[in-house]
C-alpha cells in the first residue's frame, strides 16, 4: 500500500515540476512566437 501511495505522491510531483517547465520556458505568446523581422502581428 505504501508503494502505491509512494507513487502517486511522486506522480503529483513530477506534473506540477513539468506544468512549472512548460508554462516558464517552452510556451511563448503568439506575439512573441510569430515576431519576425518582416512580420510583426
Amino acid at each position: 500500500m505504501q508503494t502505491v501511495i509512494t507513487g502517486i505522491v511522486a506522480a503529483v510531483i513530477l506534473a506540477a515540476a513539468a506544468a512549472f517547465v512548460l508554462d516558464t520556458t517552452v510556451q511563448q505568446s503568439a506575439q512573441d512566437s510569430h515576431h519576425t523581422q518582416g512580420v510583426r502581428l
